[in-house]
């Protein structure tokens, strides 16, 4: 007769013990990946229990043993020499179903175990004594055992040794769990403060970009020549841009923003999802020093074409694409805005605030060249940057 396996549909009265609390082999289980001890190295304390149990049982076996799902696997051992072996010919998996203990005089003359090959063949077991690892909430996930290779039985000094020798090993398991959480704790408390660090460093370079644009945009546009009605209602619209990328980035994960949503944001005044609008490229992010520089400039660019350009007429296209070009020795990121099927275009007598902006403002913030170009199809932005500068807090 083949011992039986432990299952979770396995019963558990029938066999000679006393009955137990009711539990399932799912929940045994979860208390002991619990304590996440299996497959650990040895430790001494483990180490000194098994030595202490064989010594004062007098068996030449000594375990400290954790009944997983399909094996039985050793914390600590004596005189076994290994660290595992499968649960069908264990003991320990009827040992589990025990109030507290299990004691196999012979084991040659228990109908549970004479069959097992470890009783018939190598290594001739016949002893078997172990006492349950029981969990505060009352699960058994292992056992403090001794075997022999000879008939015994224990006396009551022995018993209660093994016993103790038990809780003291649940002792050592639970100390060793509530290190790991205190030590997680600590780990994830100095993650949040390294998150905060990082997120009070972003957002006071968020502000000095932020204010330093505010202040260049006011400067510009009251330097214009425009009337201070005209004057106000740029800007305002420019504020408006800076607001939407601001947005953007809380949005997300206050330090980084997608290509395509800052694209999407900056236009979406101009109808992005209409079709005048074709947009293509790869996932990838900006730090948001570099999002709000290319949200001004596509406020600028927008704009322009929607008095002038592709977005004048009924028939203006604008393309926006952009990718990552590996073919040098360091990465280069490249973004175009190309405007086609609008009025004929003609380069303008001087630079506007808006030019400015995309020229030199964007090519700043990412640290790479921007250029404007107006062929005859119409306007024509060309930037190119290191891949690194767009995760660069500092632009």
């Amino acid at each position: 007769m083949r011992q039986d396996i432990l299952r979770e549909d396995m019963p558990r009265h029938g066999t000679g013990l006393p009955p137990i609390a009711g539990w399932t082999e799912a929940e045994r289980f979860a208390a002991l990946e619990s304590y996440q001890i299996l497959d650990t190295p040895r430790e001494q304390d483990f180490d000194d229990l098994a030595q202490i149990a064989s010594q004062v049982c007098g068996t030449p076996i000594a375990v400290v043993n954790l009944v997983g799902t399909t094996r039985q696997w050793f914390k600590a051992e004596v005189g076994l020499g290994v660290r595992e072996t499968p649960l069908e010919t264990s003991f320990c998996g009827q040992a589990i179903l025990a109030a507290d203990m299990l004691i196999i005089p012979d084991a040659t003359k228990d109908s549970r175990f004479d069959c097992n090959p470890l009783v018939t063949g190598a290594p001739g077991l016949r002893f078997y004594a172990g006492a349950l690892l029981t969990t505060p909430s009352g699960l058994p996930i292992g056992t403090m055992c001794v075997l022999d290779f000879r008939p015994r039985q224990l006396d009551e000094h022995q018993i209660r040794t093994l016993k103790l020798l038990a809780r003291q090993a649940m002792t050592q398991l639970e100390l060793r769990k509530s290190l790991a959480e205190k030590e997680a704790a600590i780990r994830e408390q100095e993650a949040t403060a390294e998150q905060q660090r990082l997120l009070t460093f972003e957002l006071k370079h968020r502000m000095k970009n932020m204010l330093a644009m505010v202040q260049a945009i006011a400067n510009q546009t009251i330097r214009s020549g425009v009337t201070v009605e005209d004057a106000r209602s740029t800007f305002a619209a420019r504020l408006g841009a800076l607001s939407n990328a601001q947005d953007i980035l809380t949005q997300m994960t206050w330090t980084r923003a997608s290509v395509r949503d800052v694209v999407q944001s900056a236009l979406s005044p101009h109808g992005v999802n209409g079709g005048r609008f074709l947009i293509e490229g790869p996932d990838i992010g900006l730090s948001s020093r570099c999002s709000l520089g290319l949200s001004l400039a596509l406020h600028e660019l927008a704009t322009n074409a929607a008095k002038y350009g592709a977005l004048s007429n009924e028939l203006g296209v604008v393309e926006i694409t952009w990718s990552i070009d590996r073919s040098g020795s360091s990465p280069e990121f490249h973004f175009q805005w190309a405007e086609r099927s609008g009025p004929p275009v003609s380069p303008p007598t001087r630079q506007g605030f808006g030019s400015r902006i995309i020229e030199r403002f964007l090519g700043d913030y990412f640290r790479g060249t921007a250029t404007l170009s107006y062929a005859p199809t119409g306007v024509v932005l060309s930037l190119r940057a290191p891949l690194s500068a767009l995760s660069d807090a500092e632009g």
